[in-house]
């Protein structure tokens, strides 16, 4: 083959080369459409997660849902200016600018991988926290109250409370009962509450894992290796899964406190939204408290909005400790405060709200409570 040939082999080569070369790179209006659809996902799922925690203003104070510009807390400034970004992403799609609109995302990707690396150590230690506290007594001066290890010693099958107290046969009504009925639940439920431990700490772990593994994704690449958009998708998507496995732990939490304290609700039953009376060590009575819903007392027993089955709402559950009613709501994928506002001030009931006699709401940071 002479010389020219050659050339011309080449040539036709290197045509071929060029024109297959599409076949197998992804052009950038399908990564931009691909990466819109992605961020989508990830912006719905964040949205109630960031407005159940909010983060504080500027000045270090807690802040409303609704805050105006400035006054927002940190976590919601930072979902805004993904958001923002987000939509100049979407101009430039539908422009059909999809070079620019793919750099917009790629910036909106990255500010999702920051916020969801905040929000999933914090899942975890509000996850670990509410195991804890759940384990432990809730009210120290409530003779009645236990803690688990409590319950495990003294609930089990060998146990003298299950031996010679609760399956002891009686005649009655000769013979009075050795225990307090409302004593047997824990036997009852002994082993449900044992079994959510375990469950809730094992989440808990998992928890921790993905989020450990999200953090090694930059150190496991090679030095001549940068972070892609793959990795960043890779890395945000353990993040969700950290935070998901924590609501899985937080809903075990919560699940003890409803398993352990199953008459605390008492107050939705009574006109005087009272706790139920009971007796001290001396077996002194003692009376009943009101109970405040965000700063609210009135009768709920008559608000159409409760529900005293597994949908009750989580402001309303009382079994669960306040500071714990927002991640009971968040569990669910609800937002505690848009909640608070239709259930228990009934924001677009007016007339219901009227008839009810139901306070208004107090103000933020309010030291005073309103009540009937």
């Amino acid at each position: 083959m002479n010389g020219r040939a050659m050339k011309q082999s080449l040539l036709i080569l290197m045509m071929s080369l060029v024109m297959q070369a599409p076949m197998f790179a992804e052009s950038v209006s399908s990564k931009s459409y691909q990466k819109r659809i992605e961020l989508l996902t990830y912006l719905r799922e964040l949205e109630p997660i960031v407005k159940n925690f909010r983060g504080e203003d500027a000045e270090g104070k807690p802040t409303e849902l609704n805050a105006p510009e400035g006054k927002e807390g940190f976590r919601m400034k930072k979902y805004l200016e993904a958001k923002r970004i987000y939509q100049e992403g979407l101009q430039y799609h539908f422009e059909g600018n999809f070079p620019s609109a793919y750099q917009r995302f790629l910036e909106c990707q990255l500010g999702v991988e920051k916020i969801t690396e905040e929000l999933s150590q914090l899942y975890i230690l509000r996850a670990e926290e509410m195991m804890k506290t759940a384990m432990e007594r809730k009210n120290p001066n409530n003779p009645m109250d236990k803690a688990l290890l409590d319950i495990s010693i003294e609930y089990g099958k060998g146990s003298y409370f299950r031996q010679d107290v609760m399956d002891l046969p009686r005649e009655a009504p000769y013979q009075r009962r050795m225990y307090d009925p409302k004593e047997a639940h824990y036997s009852y439920n002994k082993y449900d509450i044992e079994k959510n431990m375990e469950l809730g700490y094992k989440h808990l772990g998992l928890a921790k894992e993905a989020r450990a593994n999200a953090l090694k994704v930059e150190k496991n690449l090679e030095k001549h290796q940068k972070l892609q958009p793959s990795h960043r998708k890779y890395r945000i998507d353990l993040y969700f899964g950290a935070i998901n496995l924590a609501r899985d732990s937080k809903a075990n939490a919560i699940n003890i406190y409803k398993l352990k304290y199953p008459y605390d609700n008492y107050y939705l039953n009574n006109s005087q939204a009272k706790t139920e009376a009971s007796k001290d060590e001396t077996g002194a009575t003692v009376e009943g408290q009101p109970v405040k819903i965000d700063g609210v007392t009135y009768d709920f027993s008559k608000n159409p909005y409760v529900k005293y089955d597994h949908r009750l709402q989580a402001m309303f559950d009382v079994r669960v400790p306040e500071e714990y009613r927002v991640d009971h709501a968040d569990v669910r994928g609800r937002v505690y405060e848009l909640d608070s506002n239709n259930m228990v001030f009934m924001k677009y009931d007016q007339e219901r709200k009227k008839a009810l006699n139901v306070p208004a709401k107090p103000a933020q940071g309010s030291t005073t409570t309103p009540q009937q």
